[in-house]
């Protein structure tokens, strides 16, 4: 017999029944009135100064059971119960086969009912057996999971000699808590009939944990792992499930202090807790989280510190306030990256049970724990893309892992050919490689740069990184790079296996192993360079510090004052900043999306610092998992909890190799006996490796020893590093830069107004031109490129006088520019006369500005009559001559002139730029004339303006608008499905279902109106304040006549499929500008292809409401 605790917990009984009805009666279900009137008497007959007796009183409200009634009865094993009382089940004929009752048993033939259980796994709270129990929320569940195969072993009961495999059901077991949420509790498995019961709280005997029936299963689960631990205020999960759970739901410093309190008190009332909980203290402890730590703890409620998972890697990562000082970020850090090894060995915890393999957490000691996650950190490969491959008795402690290294190549061949065949078109097939395996990138760059983002962006290492790469795989050369991970990240202490001991490290150590990691970090990432495609020759590797650690060295407390920049752009690693854009591939307008009457900048008077600042800006509105960036002063960047958010603190870190090097010299050149010379200097990237190897010996060496051997590894191949007498890494001058034209095709940042490439019919069909001149959208480069040809023409001694005329007029002819055509008399003449092309000036362009100029000055000085007929004056004179030889046009972007070429170009159509001012003129003339007189007025320019850039939305959208201040909503509801058309932009697009749904609704179109409301705050929830309350009192306007209008998304896409009209961003551009984009890449034109890129991104109906982090970092292997 077991020891039952010599009390009545009267006051715990109350606890719960009172809980209990109160959330069913929220059901409407019925109560647990037994018990009710049961504590209701004995509280009566204390105040009466009688001897109350629960048990008396139970027994005295419960119901006989007869002879033939199926029962059980827990008479031991279970702790907690109040002294008389058993706990059991009983098949009760009301019943009637739905399931059977939990309860009290007040001596074996008197049972009162607790709730009762269905035949689904289910338990609902009622004292009735008859209850209808339809519409009720259960109290608890078993939930099932999945099958794994396992040996019929000691798991399930049974010896383990021999066991032969069996397949089994497994499952969660979950109880909904006093606020209403249902939490994990503990697991199960099933094989057969019989079940067994995993990581109970409780400390049960075998005989209530294995070969247990259904009814048995339910009745212990319910007593042991929710009823009793709710009675007694400790209803916890076990192991790192109840950890998980508080830091999915609560501020992390908290939940960190709570889940180890939890563990604390767990063993204090005699329950069970896991050896990885105890890791988890304990990393915990050293990270320095459970100490003093005010300045991560909440002020109001409100912790600095904000919790995110990646999507892709499964990492942790925080985002902090910007005001975070300098000592309590990196005090984060610390604890960021011990969460991630808790998570790691929790990991592979769940895959060893998975396969039937221990330790299991059910199982594992404090000291497996802590053995696993050194094994863990020793070889960061061992769970860097997942646990899959592994064969069920390999065990990471002991094991080399030299497998788990190969492993990540044959990963990477596997997910470019994946990446190839899921995106590849006509005519690509796979094909073995040489190194063994299956097909791989196949020489794509898109894929190939597609797939080592995706790869990189995958990896699952405790501490966060920046990575970047570069590649030319028509030259077989790969670049790469990325950020290390310091000493004071790495563990303060191991457990020594020989000794069975846990002892501290000393700085030399700790340092010895942050060197061994960071090494064998760049391995994994060489290895995944490899694999992804077999014409990669050579990788070149640089292992680099943001010098954090170095900056804490010299500067001490000084380092809180001037530490915020590289801070917020460390922060911003979990979300994949792109870092600085070239300004070529930008749009002229400086992406500004979204509603046209919000300000925005001319394009040709915004500057290249400006254009860059814009684009960076809008690429780190990234998904994150990210989510993304918790700066303080872009809070509605931060999009998603689950963001994905793997690594990254931006091209420009990992760029800006020259600058570095040149101010490390200024440094050392500086006078050292200032004392303030350290105080000027910031924390820079700062080169700790740089390392070329080569195809054939890395391979090898990794097939034989592994990442057993970093530092031999890097020495084999010659690296350039410096390791000093700690075996801490310092730093080098950098041995290459990412930049280097050698990493990229050839031409591949030329723009397409300055290259003079002819394309082969797949870029024809692609992109809609048959040379790079037909993706022109800068007028002024096409001419400076014209004025280059000329003179390249005269240098040609091969040439004669005639042909080079004749060869010239043709370059006019192809451009078509009515400026161009009237000095090329003045170009064929020189090319007659045997001498140099002069240097032409265009005066077109700079001849409107002077006049857009007087324009504004006449109509600040009153004058506004004559202000617009100065500038309509001057842009009728370019609209006439532009028109007079083609077809003339502009274009924002190049995915735009792509969308143009495939869309709405005419074959043999001569398409002309016109000047950038030309358009904007036209848009101040319409603004202008909207306000000074009416919308009439105004419609000769936006149609102008709708000519010149059909396939830019602003267009269609500036004239809908006045459009709809007419009230003709015939047109406004036009211009806006052209706006929809060739929208490549979330904001363009839910802009345009906003104001298309008002027109709908003034044709009386309800069901089309209000299913695009729904898109448009679909699209871009919470961007158009008004749209809520118009589709609200539109909703009660077709309710009060009762006509149906779509209530959801998904119903709004239907009604507007069925209407044949867009629903974005399943319409035609989409799949225009993917193929672009592949086809710009695999051709190496970057310069377009980074827009297109953006485009097709953005063009997604997920939840991360802007850019994936995977595209991300495939975008900033586009730059420069």
């Amino acid at each position: 017999m077991s020891q039952k605790p010599k009390y009545k917990n009267h006051a715990g009984l109350r606890r719960i029944v009172d809980s209990l009805r109160g959330l069913v009666g929220r059901d409407g279900g019925p109560g647990a009135d037994v018990f009710a009137d049961a504590l209701d008497a004995v509280a009566r007959e204390r105040e009466a100064g009688g001897t109350p007796d629960m048990v008396r009183e139970l027994a005295g409200r419960s119901h006989p059971l007869g002879p033939l009634v199926k029962r059980r009865i827990f008479d031991e094993g279970i702790a907690g119960v109040p002294e008389g009382l058993k706990l059991g089940w009983a098949q009760l004929p009301a019943t009637r086969g739905r399931g059977f009752s939990l309860g009290v048993f007040s001596g074996r033939d008197r049972f009162a009912q607790v709730a009762f259980a269905d035949d689904q796994g289910r338990v609902f709270v009622t004292s009735d057996p008859k209850a209808d129990v339809h519409g009720m929320e259960p109290r608890f569940l078993f939930g099932k999971e999945g099958t794994v195969t396992l040996p019929d072993g000691r798991r399930l009961g049974r010896a383990d000699g021999g066991a032969k495999d069996v397949e089994a059901v497994v499952g969660g077991i979950a109880g909904r808590d006093g606020a209403g949420r249902m939490n994990w509790l503990a697991s199960w498995l099933k094989t057969g009939n019989r079940y067994t019961l995993e990581q109970l709280r409780p400390d049960l005997p075998e005989s209530l944990r294995t070969d247990l029936e259904y009814r048995d299963a339910i009745a212990v689960a319910f007593f042991a792992a929710y009823m009793l631990p709710q009675i007694h205020g400790l209803l916890i999960g076990f192991g790192s499930g109840n950890i998980f759970r508080r830091l999915n739901r609560e501020a992390p410093m908290g939940a960190i202090r709570r889940s180890v309190r939890d563990t604390l008190e767990a063993r204090s009332k005699g329950m069970r807790a896991s050896g990885l909980e105890d890791h988890f203290a304990d990393l915990m402890r050293e990270a320095g989280a459970l100490g003093d730590a005010a300045e991560l703890g909440p002020v109001h409620g409100a912790e600095p510190l904000h919790l995110y998972t990646s999507s892709y890697s499964g990492s942790y990562f925080f985002g902090w306030d910007s005001s975070l000082p300098f000592p309590a970020a990196l005090r984060s850090l610390a604890i960021e990256g011990n969460l991630n090894r808790f998570a790691a060995v929790s990991a592979w915890l769940e895959r060893n049970a998975s396969v039937g393999a221990f330790p299991t957490e059910d199982t594992v000691t404090r000291a497996e724990a802590a053995q696993i996650d050194q094994a863990l950190l020793s070889n960061p490969a061992l769970l860097a893309l997942g646990t899959e491959g592994y064969a069920r008795d390999f065990d990471p402690v002991h094991d080399d892992g030299t497998w788990a290294a190969w492993h990540l190549v044959e990963t990477a061949r596997r997910a470019a050919a994946d990446m190839r065949g899921g995106a590849g078109h006509a005519g690509e097939t796979g094909r073995a490689g040489r190194d063994g395996g299956g097909a791989d990138a196949g020489g794509s760059e898109w894929v190939y740069r597609q797939t080592l983002a995706s790869l990189v962006r995958r990896v699952r290492v405790p501490y966060r990184f920046d990575a970047e790469f570069r590649s030319n795989l028509a030259e077989g050369r790969v670049a790469m790079g990325f950020t290390t991970a310091g000493t004071a990240m790495m563990p303060a202490s191991r457990y020594d296996e020989a000794h069975r001991q846990w002892v501290s490290l000393s700085d030399a150590v700790r340092a010895q192993i942050g060197t061994a990691y960071n090494l064998r970090v760049g391995l994994i990432m060489a290895a995944l360079a490899f694999g992804a495609d077999e014409r990669v020759r050579t990788v070149c590797l640089r292992v680099d510090s943001i010098g954090l650690e170095e900056a804490v060295a010299e500067q001490d407390s000084a380092i809180s004052r001037i530490m915020s920049r590289t801070l917020a752009a460390f922060e911003r690693m979990r979300a994949g900043s792109l870092g600085s854009t070239s300004a070529k591939a930008a749009p002229k307008d400086g992406d500004i999306h979204g509603d046209p009457t919000h300000p925005t900048s001319e394009g040709d008077e915004i500057g290249d610092d400006q254009v860059n600042d814009e684009f960076r800006s809008l690429m780190q509105g990234v998904d994150l998992d990210e989510t993304m960036f918790a700066d303080s002063a872009a809070p509605s960047d931060v999009r998603s909890a689950s963001a994905s958010a793997d690594a990254g603190a931006g091209a420009a870190m990992l760029g800006e190799d020259d600058a570095s090097d040149a101010d490390r010299e200024a440094d050392s050149a500086a006078d050292e006996s200032d004392p303030m010379a350290v105080l000027r200097r910031s924390p820079s990237v700062r080169n700790l490796v740089s390392v070329t190897f080569t195809r054939e010996r890395f391979l090898e060496q990794l097939r034989l020893e592994g990442l057993a051997h970093p530092l031999d590894f890097y020495r084999l191949f010659d690296a350039a590093m410096d390791v000093d007498a700690r075996g801490e890494l310092r730093p080098i001058p950098s041995g290459f830069d990412l930049s280097d034209e050698r990493f990229a095709p050839h031409g591949s940042q030329e723009e397409p107004e300055l290259a003079d490439a002819v394309f082969d019919d797949a870029c024809v069909e692609a992109l809609g031109c048959s040379d790079s001149t037909g993706l022109a959208i800068q007028r002024e480069d096409l001419l400076q490129r014209a004025v280059n040809d000329f003179h390249r023409i005269a240098a040609d001694d091969s040439l004669a006088s005639v042909a080079k005329a004749q060869h010239a007029m043709g370059i006019v002819n192809r451009i078509a520019d009515p400026e161009l055509t009237s000095l090329a008399t003045q170009v064929t003449s020189a090319l007659i006369d045997g001498s140099d092309t002069p240097e032409l000036t265009f005066s077109l362009a700079q001849g409107l500005d002077r006049d857009r100029l007087k324009a504004r000055d006449q109509l600040f000085s009153g004058g506004a009559e004559q202000a617009v007929e100065t500038l309509e004056a001057a842009v009728a004179r370019l609209d006439d001559m532009f028109a007079a030889q083609g077809v003339p046009r502009y274009f924002n972007s190049y995915a735009e002139r792509v969308v143009y070429n495939r869309l709405f170009a005419t074959p043999g159509e001569t398409t002309v730029l016109i000047p950038d001012n030309l358009f904007y003129a036209h848009m101040e003339l319409a603004d202008v004339l909207s306000q000074l007189k009416d919308a009439d007025a105004a419609l000769p320019h936006l149609n102008r303006m709708v000519a010149y850039a059909p396939a830019y939305p602003l267009s269609h959208m500036k004239l809908a608008m006045q459009l709809a201040r007419k009230e003709d909503w015939d047109s406004a509801r036009a211009a806006c499905l052209n706006a929809l058309r060739v929208a490549l932009d979330r904001d363009d697009a839910a802009f345009a279902y906003y104001r298309f749904a008002y027109a709908a609704w003034m044709r009386d179109e309800f069901d089309v109106a209000a299913a695009a409301y729904l898109m448009s705050d679909h699209i871009a929830p919470g961007q158009i304040d008004a749209l809520e309350g118009e589709l609200r009192e539109l909703v009660a306007r077709a309710d009060s006549q009762c006509i149906p209008v779509p209530r959801d998304v998904p119903e709004a896409q239907r009604t507007l499929a069925l209407h044949e009209l867009p629903v974005w961003p399943h319409i035609e551009v989409a799949s225009i500008v993917r193929h672009a984009a592949r086809v710009s890449v695999d051709r190496g034109m970057f310069v377009p292809a980074r827009t297109l890129s953006v485009a097709a991104a953005r063009m997604n109906d997920g939840d991360d409401r802007g850019i994936d982090v995977v595209q991300a970092q495939f975008l900033r292997s586009l730059n420069a």
